[in-house]
């Protein structure tokens, strides 16, 4: 700023004013440019997460892994050293529920998170996991601790139960096993009064919207409407309340009722329809790439279609996201028959139709369309029995 003589002719000042007019736009534009890369940085920083892990109690060398929940995919690994370890990298759709897990000595550790692209400490000794890590840094992992600290107590019995249940000579399992069952059901029932109690006291959280999830077929229909029209906005665009969305809108397929039609991509690249490509029999296989159990049951499946396609045809519907993990599972497992795929994970909808919690899940369909048999889960030879418990398969087999 500076005072110029009054008496100085105009046409003497206006090239000096035009000049301080050109520098006051340019240093607009610059401030504006760096206010702008600032915000650039500041958003690329709030994309990208940190794990800093202060552990004990684990030798150097061990590796850490984290598993997508919601995919069921490991994603990265991080080496302990010195008592520490880091995780970066992105979270494509926050906040996401991940497993943090190591082995040590042949025993697995492991502990929730539920956590967005944020700075993340976790503090630990190898006795604390799973249920007594110390996590800092997310809002949404502080409202998933005190959730789960309501039930903590329940799920450390019914996991040392589950232990006892794992540690029987299998000759014993049935017999002693039915009355260990008989306390973890017990103790389900109680966790589950203490989740139902939690999800109607907080509709501004993402865990009580993913417990009315997995709690929504044990409670009455109106209920879980009631409890859903209760959450924010932003809790009900979420994926996890898609689950509850579509199940309150759709019936969900059970036995006795008749299939629901779908559509995808199979390996070929074609777009197919679930009612174009379905036999006679159908046998709807809900899987995806990093499910053990998945893994497990697809020499079964591959004796059953290469025997059995005159009378059963098999339909895989995969859960992965990504699709170059999905066509490489495919080679893997010898998957001849169509297996379909539309990137949405476990949110899909059509999982969500057929009432997946977990997988495999497996569907039974007969010629007129209607569902004859719907299991979870897999044990060698499994597929078969229950495939010869239906009249329609069993002559074909």
């Amino acid at each position: 700023m500076f005072i110029r003589n009054q008496c100085e002719p105009i046409e003497k000042i206006q090239p000096e004013l035009k000049s301080m007019k050109i520098f006051a736009k340019l240093t607009l534009i610059t401030a504006f440019i760096i206010a702008l890369s600032a915000c650039n940085n500041k958003e690329n920083k709030e994309e990208t997460f940190t794990i800093s892990g202060q552990v004990t109690g684990f030798p150097d060398g061990t590796t850490f892994y984290l598993r997508n929940m919601a995919t069921d995919a490991v994603f990265d690994s991080a080496t302990v050293k010195n008592n520490t370890f880091t995780f970066e990298g992105n979270l494509a759709s926050p906040p996401e529920h991940i497993w943090l897990n190591a082995t040590v000595d042949k025993k697995f550790i492991y502990t929730n998170l539920l956590i967005g692209n944020e700075n993340i400490i976790v503090k630990a000794d190898i006795t604390d996991f799973p249920w007594d890590v110390d996590v800092k840094g997310s809002k949404t992992h502080e409202d998933f601790a005190y959730a789960q600290s309501l039930t903590k107590e329940n799920n450390k019995k019914r996991d040392s139960l589950v232990q006892v249940f794992l540690g029987l000579p299998q000759e014993k399992q049935q017999e002693a096993g039915a009355e260990i069952w008989k306390k973890i059901r017990k103790i389900d029932s109680i966790t589950d009064a203490s989740q139902v109690d939690y999800v109607k006291s907080h509709p501004n959280t993402y865990i009580s919207v993913m417990q009315l999830g997995f709690l929504k077929n044990k409670l009455p229909k109106d209920t879980v409407q009631k409890i859903f029209n209760s959450y924010t906005p932003e809790i009900k665009e979420s994926k996890y309340a898609k689950v509850v969305e579509v199940y309150l809108r759709e019936n969900i397929a059970e036995i006795g009722d008749a299939f629901h039609d779908f559509e995808g991509v199979n390996q070929k690249g074609e777009t197919v329809k679930f009612s174009n490509i379905r036999g006679e029999y159908t046998l709807l296989d809900f899987t995806a790439a990093y499910c053990g159990p998945c893994i497990q049951a697809a020499d079964e499946l591959v004796e059953i279609s290469e025997k059995h396609s005159d009378s059963l045809k098999i339909v895989s519907f995969t859960q992965d996201p990504k699709k170059e993990v999905w066509l490489e599972s495919l080679e893997r497992d010898k998957v001849t028959w169509n297996s379909i795929y539309d990137g949405k994970g476990r949110y899909s909808e059509t999982s969500i139709k057929y009432g997946v919690q977990g997988i495999p899940t497996f569907v039974l369909i007969n010629p007129e369309g209607t569902i004859i048999d719907k299991w979870t889960g897999y044990r060698e030879g499994s597929i078969l029995e229950r495939l010869e418990k239906q009249n329609g398969p069993q002559q074909g087999l």
